[in-house]
């Protein structure tokens, strides 16, 4: 029931609920994770806006990007964090152009762009609602004019239409299937986008070799790339043998062991990470990169 607007509109009242909100909010925002994940798993509405230091509109039924995002205001960043630096180790320019596929709501190109580790960005995202919310958290942010946002999935070939399996709880987690949401697709070198420069990234939930598949051109100008690597991911979509083909004659590295990362082959991967319960991120980068 609405409250009576003699009590709504008490000044004697105003200072104590005012205290109490504020109180209720610092718990939100700082109090204890238990309480906070509990807090976000039963929040009454369907957006709200999280993250820390960049701002980021969530929807409230993401119980993993989204809820990642509530409790430690960054979802997956210390990736990119951690290539970039092995980039550097191995003496290549840093890359100032992100390729960021599979863009989601911004979790990655929002971020790269604030803290001035790239200078622009082509965004890839073919799921309606992630689509809207990047688009809004790129205006939240003030990074528009530096992100060319493509409403569409890549790969193997141009012109294709795919099926989108959703998830209802987890934005990261909707994927190329036989059935789903009829989304646009082309080929990733038939994207304008600069390649001189540029750092691929992708997790695109098993479809990363199909992507491969249709960049040839992307990666003959030697391009770092970077995604996920799930073995039963790529072996049911039908693309891990254009995934190895694709990055044969690469140097690898796993991102789970850190900027300490040492090389590691395709072979070797596959028998670190023989299903779809035990998966990494790896950094993939040229061995004829000036």
């Amino acid at each position: 029931m609405p409250l009576p607007d003699s009590i709504r509109n008490s000044q004697m009242l105003r200072r104590p609920l005012l205290a109490a909100s504020r109180f209720l909010f610092s718990l939100l925002k700082t109090g204890p994770g238990l309480l906070r994940r509990a807090a976000y798993d039963a929040m009454p509405v369907p957006y709200l806006v999280a993250g820390n230091p960049e701002h980021f509109i969530i929807a409230t039924a993401d119980k993993v990007i989204g809820r990642e995002l509530f409790l430690h205001g960054e979802f997956d960043f210390a990736k990119l964090q951690t290539a970039l630096a092995i980039i550097e180790r191995e003496g290549l320019p840093r890359p100032q152009h992100l390729i960021d596929v599979g863009a989601n709501i911004g979790t990655i190109v929002i971020p790269a762009l604030a803290r001035g580790l790239m200078q622009s960005a082509t965004a890839i995202e073919p799921h309606p609602t992630n689509l809207r919310l990047l688009r809004a958290n790129l205006a939240l942010n003030g990074l528009s004019e530096r992100v060319r946002v493509l409403a569409q999935a890549v790969g193997a070939e141009s012109g294709a239409s795919l099926f989108l399996t959703e998830s209802s709880t987890n934005s990261g987690n909707h994927s190329i299937g036989r059935t789903g949401l009829p989304i646009p697709s082309s080929r990733l070198d038939d994207v304008e986008c600069p390649h001189d420069g540029a750092l691929l990234w992708m997790d695109i939930e098993g479809y990363e070799g199909h992507a491969l598949r249709g960049a040839p051109n992307l990666l003959a100008a030697g391009i770092p790339v970077v995604c996920e690597y799930n073995t039963g991911y790529l072996e049911n979509s039908g693309g891990m043998n254009w995934f190895r083909e694709a990055l044969a004659g690469r140097r690898i590295f796993d991102l789970k062991h850190g900027v300490k990362a040492s090389e590691i082959s395709l072979d070797e991967l596959a028998i670190r990470y023989p299903t779809d319960h035990e998966f990494t991120d790896i950094l993939s980068i040229s061995t004829h990169m000036d």
